[in-house]
């Protein structure tokens, strides 16, 4: 049985299937609802849910709101009557539509201990198109699939790259690592993500944490290829020098464009030889930034790192909430 949809305050509908969640139901009608991990866990598809009735999976850990029908997380709500919901930020782009694709292993690079950029080759013919800082589902040929960050502007030339830390005790990454071969064909799936530029002339300060330079890497490459005039600092934290493993990639970033400044921060233990930063990353952001009240934040990496940033980014340095923009890696 299908619902109707109604998103306030601008307008919109939709066709929600009762058999699959309120998302999954706008990305198919070319309607992007902000979300982030669709499992439940970051909380960015919650939205105010004005009328109607939904229903969860067994066993999803919900706030007090979703649970009284105050609010819904759209990527895990089934609806079971008509609905109405808030969602003032809602966007639709011509040509961005989620696909299954084939893809090849061309390339696999170990570029840390724990990091590895694999290149995926799309089949010929295959038109992929997708937001810069948007990610794909990656399904393996285990069956297991994991949501992993486009590290490109765009897949224009057929091949998607991936930034993939790997995760001991975890289902797909010792596979990844150590048994995933160039040449092995993989399954994407999207794009998915709430994670894009937003068309302003503040100045941005670009956040990452580990892998979490992958979507930045994007954003990062089409504000070069849009001659962005508007002043960007990236603050790329790590435990040790080799977690920034693309280092010197900022460094001539920095050097090409007036308008870039690159600050990278270790956390652990340091050689006598580091000269940089030390610390939280987010720390010295605001060591630097006192004042954010007129920033843009993009932020990606771990979930403590962006919750932390957020938090005080907003609390005591005067962020405004709507200009903090995140892809938590949970």
């Amino acid at each position: 049985m299908t619902y109707h949809v109604e998103i306030q305050p601008v307008g919109k509908h939709f066709e929600a299937d009762a058999s699959g969640s309120v998302l999954d139901a706008a990305l198919k009608a070319g309607i992007m609802l902000k979300h982030g991990c669709r499992d439940g866990r970051c909380g960015d598809c919650r939205t105010p849910l004005i009328s109607g009735q939904v229903v969860y999976p067994d066993g999803l850990e919900l706030s007090s709101t979703d649970q009284n029908g105050e609010t819904l997380l759209t990527c895990q709500a089934r609806a079971t009557t008509d609905l109405v919901i808030d969602a003032p930020e809602v966007t639709e782009f011509e040509g961005i539509s989620i696909q299954k694709v084939i893809g090849r292993i061309m390339g696999k690079d170990q570029v840390a201990d724990d990091v590895v950029i694999l290149e995926c080759m799309l089949a010929p013919g295959t038109q992929f198109n997708y937001l810069p800082g948007q990610y794909v589902d990656l399904t393996l040929a285990t069956g297991v699939t994991r949501s992993y960050s486009m590290a490109k502007r765009s897949a224009d030339d057929g091949r998607i790259e991936l930034h993939i830390r790997r995760v001991n005790d975890g289902q797909a990454t010792p596979y990844i690592f150590d048994e995933l071969q160039v040449k092995n064909r993989v399954t994407l799936e999207g794009p998915f993500g709430s994670f894009y530029l937003r068309e302003s002339d503040s100045p941005m300060i670009l956040l990452a944490s580990g892998t979490g330079f992958a979507p930045i890497k994007a954003l990062m490459e089409q504000l070069i290829e849009r001659e962005n005039t508007r002043p960007v600092h990236l603050y790329w934290g790590g435990r040790r020098l080799q977690d920034l493993y693309h280092n010197e990639l900022c460094q001539q970033w920095q050097a090409a464009h007036p308008w870039f400044d690159y600050t990278p921060v270790l956390s652990d233990e340091v050689s006598g030889d580091w000269v940089g930063r030390r610390g939280f990353v987010h720390r010295a952001v605001m060591d630097d930034c006192q004042d954010l009240s007129g920033y843009q934040v993009y932020a990606c990496g771990a979930p403590i790192v962006i919750e932390s940033a957020k938090k005080d980014f907003v609390e005591s340095c005067g962020l405004k909430q709507d200009s903090f923009f995140a892809d938590a890696f949970v």
